[in-house]
């Protein structure tokens, strides 16, 4: 009888912004305590160390607030059927998957359809900068808007967007308020993700409260 024990890590990098994959069975993780996972630009690693009582410790490095998140995990959870999705408290964004490779990869390839989907939608395959930045940050206007914190000073909510290769441009449709949020990299994305409120100001000022 076969016993398989390995599990696959996927995490989103905080630095570059893609999704490394990791293996990882059960056995290594008895033999060893701590165990560090480092995306190939060298710049970021998810930690998972053993704690007491069967559980794990995972620290994940979090490209949406710029922090690292941390969770314990039951071990029989980790290597059961069930595949885990950690996602930034702040931000809702799904930054870390675990369980079998193919649920794993699985789950990749789903949100990362989802991106190809909007990028057909708007027709910008080859005209942003960073077209994955590009769409997270649209997607972090979005939620903005919906919670009504995206408004202009003379008291309207009716802002018109337009998308450049590397930013976003707001304009209010009552007055002349404005603002322009560049979106070409990861610490563009960084500074979008913590933004809690955007309100424009006329004459092209603008003023954003950030997460503390």
């Amino acid at each position: 009888m076969i016993i398989d024990t390995g599990i696959t890590i996927a995490y989103k990098c905080s630095a570059c912004g893609t999704f490394s994959f990791f293996s990882l069975s059960g056995f290594k993780l008895i033999r060893k305590k701590e165990h560090y996972f480092t995306c190939r630009c060298k710049k970021s690693s998810i930690t998972i160390c053993s704690e007491t009582a069967g559980k794990l410790k995972l620290t994940i490095p979090c490209i949406s607030c710029g922090g690292n998140h941390s969770v314990l995990v039951q071990r029989k959870r980790m290597f059961g059927n069930e595949t885990l999705v950690f996602v930034c408290p702040q931000t809702g964004l799904e930054i870390c998957y675990i369980g079998r490779d193919v649920d794993v990869r699985s789950k990749v390839d789903i949100l990362e359809k989802k991106m190809d989907e909007l990028i057909d939608m708007f027709g910008y395959d080859s005209y942003f900068k960073n077209t994955s930045v590009m769409l997270d940050a649209l997607n972090r206007i979005h939620d903005l808007a919906e919670q009504g914190n995206l408004y202009c000073s003379c008291g309207s909510s009716d802002v018109d967007l337009t998308l450049l290769s590397d930013r976003i441009h707001l304009k209010c449709k009552n007055c002349s308020g404005s603002t322009v949020i560049y979106a070409a990299s990861n610490q563009d994305l960084k500074n979008i993700l913590l933004m809690q409120q955007i309100q424009l100001i006329g004459n092209g000022r603008d003023s954003f409260i950030y997460e503390k």
